[in-house]
């Protein structure tokens, strides 16, 4: 058994508006959050090759194993870039790419980009949990994990800092 931290260091002087915090977001407040959505079996989605930078289609995602497990981990390496001074294009999940892992039953999806705009409104508003602005998904060798995400327990509000781990 392997312990993964998919957390990185942050600086008191960050900026406030920064987007290298790691979150979590839910439509039930956080410290409401079922555990079965904050310590999932989630595929790890390698989208690092994807044929559009940009965006994350429906046909990057489909094909992966997200089908039947709980969590899935899409991995850009867009935070451990963004991390080393790099600044690129935020990826975006596209409607059709997150409609297809809610087909495939996912209900806590990670990924090392922060996930925003309507593909968020609509994970959200179908009862998923997304984890944003993970790093070092570079570092897992598995294709199944168990995804731990540990959320500050806030009561009423929707969206918490974390530390997030993976157990291989």
């Amino acid at each position: 058994m392997r312990i993964i931290d998919l957390t990185h260091s942050m600086s008191r002087r960050a900026p406030a508006d920064d987007l290298t915090h790691v979150v979590i977001r839910s439509v039930d407040s956080v410290d409401r959050i079922p555990p079965d959505r904050l310590l999932p079996m989630a595929t790890v989605v390698d989208l690092t090759s994807r044929e559009e930078p940009g965006s994350i289609m429906r046909s990057d995602v489909s094909g992966t194993g997200v089908s039947d497990i709980a969590g899935c981990i899409l991995r850009t390496d867009w935070m451990d870039d963004y991390l080393a001074g790099i600044k690129l294009p935020t990826p975006i999940l596209t409607v059709e790419a997150a409609v297809h892992l809610l087909e495939g039953g996912v209900r806590t999806i990670a990924a090392d980009f922060p996930i925003a705009l309507d593909s968020a409104d609509l994970l959200l508003h179908n009862d998923c949990v997304l984890v944003s602005c993970l790093s070092n998904i570079r570092a897992l060798s598995e294709k199944i994990v168990r995804l731990i995400a540990l959320p500050l327990k806030l009561e009423d509000t929707y969206c918490a800092e974390a530390r997030v781990m993976a157990m291989e």
